[in-house]
């Protein structure tokens, strides 16, 4: 967790003869260690996030601000996409964010992460094929328009995300501009003895979906490996029609295509105990023109006593289209902290994932199957400014 650093500014308008206040935060978290996994040399490893926040307030009370993430930013000024950072305003009747934020279905349901995980400094507990917290964002251009209103224990939102290809670029793919992607999403966080129920659920829908799963250096060999075996030549790229493989730009990744006018629906449960115990579950449906059915699910549980806190998640895929092709994957994580005080931490994480296709992906008329596993781990420090 990032510390925050405030900076009050006060400005002062001679043409209008009044003064207003603003306020700049500055969060910062630098990361070094040990990294490596299946295949791979363990080795140095390090990071440094940036985040700037500003905030202002106008003289009806409207709050507003923007903020941005430096280490995700590829440019700042205008723009029609998602680049890393978001703007927004609110007021009694809620707050409406534009940018680099959640969807709807994202603000209400709780990914298998969220029950007392202290992280990791590789992110390794979440790194993994048993995880899931995109959901559709992403399916266009990852720029979100939310609405959302909060009263009590109860939450509300409301998502927008555009296709934003030009007219020429729809020309050259060939098709028509997709209607825009939404979703909602609801929560529930109410005391319940001793400790408090977070309760969600949300749907989402999209022109067209697809959810990514990364890939490390190893699973992208036996992916390729795997592939020769059965007469396909990797290259650059490999596409089925439920999954593509895609190893260019030094990027490994495994996308599942969901097809046509796909749709999301799920919830979330948890509970937090007042004593540092905490656990939940997520799950989740996908349908769409060549899905013939698709679900995750995820569990995750935590515990926090004195400076140490413990975290474990499990999560699975399936996935089959209507070309008889099939595609599960499994993972779990863990993470563990150990807080030293004045922010640093020492951290520890774990991911291991395993996945298998079946299909015929050379042509050949009968079943292939291909098989993938792997893991993950981390070591190091975390400091937080």
């Amino acid at each position: 967790m990032m510390k925050v650093r405030t900076i009050a500014l006060a400005t002062t308008s001679m043409l209008a003869a009044s003064a207003a206040a603003a306020e700049i935060t500055l969060m910062g978290e630098a990361k070094m260690g040990f990294a490596g996994g299946s295949g791979e040399v363990t080795q140095f490893y390090q990071d440094l996030d940036i985040e700037f926040g500003f905030t202002g307030q106008s003289e009806n009370g409207l709050s507003f601000g923007a903020f941005v993430d430096l280490s995700d930013a590829d440019t700042l000024g205008n723009t029609t996409g998602d680049i890393g950072y978001e703007v927004f305003i609110g007021g009694a009747f809620g707050t409406v964010s534009m940018g680099d934020t959640d969807s709807a279905f994202q603000f209400a349901v709780q990914g298998a992460d969220a029950w007392g995980n202290p992280g990791s400094i590789a992110d390794n507990e979440t790194a993994h094929w048993g995880f899931q917290d995109d959901w559709l964002k992403g399916s266009e251009d990852g720029q979100v328009l939310r609405y959302d209103y909060s009263q009590g224990d109860f939450g509300f939102a409301v998502s927008l995300e555009m296709d934003d290809a030009s007219d020429a670029s729809l020309r050259e793919q060939g098709r028509d501009r997709r209607d825009a992607a939404w979703g909602v999403g609801l929560s529930y966080a109410p005391r319940l003895g001793d400790g408090q129920l977070k309760l969600g659920i949300g749907y989402e829908t999209a022109g067209r979906g697809e959810i990514g799963l990364g890939l490390t250096d190893l699973q992208a060999e036996n992916i390729a490996d795997a592939l020769s075996s059965i007469g396909i030549s990797p290259g650059d790229a490999m596409e089925s029609g439920l999954f593509r493989y895609n190893n260019s730009s030094n990027r490994y990744e495994l996308v599942v295509d969901l097809g046509d006018n796909t749709t999301n629906w799920g919830g979330s449960i948890g509970y937090e105990m007042d004593n540092g115990f905490s656990f939940g579950g997520v799950y989740t449906v996908f349908d769409g023109d060549q899905l013939k059915s698709g679900d995750y699910w995820g569990v995750g549980v935590g515990y926090t006593f004195d400076k140490v806190s413990l975290h474990a998640n499990y999560g699975e895929h399936s996935f089959k289209n209507t070309y008889g092709e099939r595609l599960d994957t499994s993972g779990w994580g863990l993470s563990a902290g150990y807080d030293l005080g004045g922010g640093m931490s020492v951290l520890a994480g774990y991911g291991n994932s395993e996945a298998t296709a079946r299909g015929d992906f050379n042509g050949s008329g009968s079943s292939n199957r291909i098989g993938l596993d792997g893991e993950t781990f981390s070591l190091g420090l975390s400091m937080t400014f």
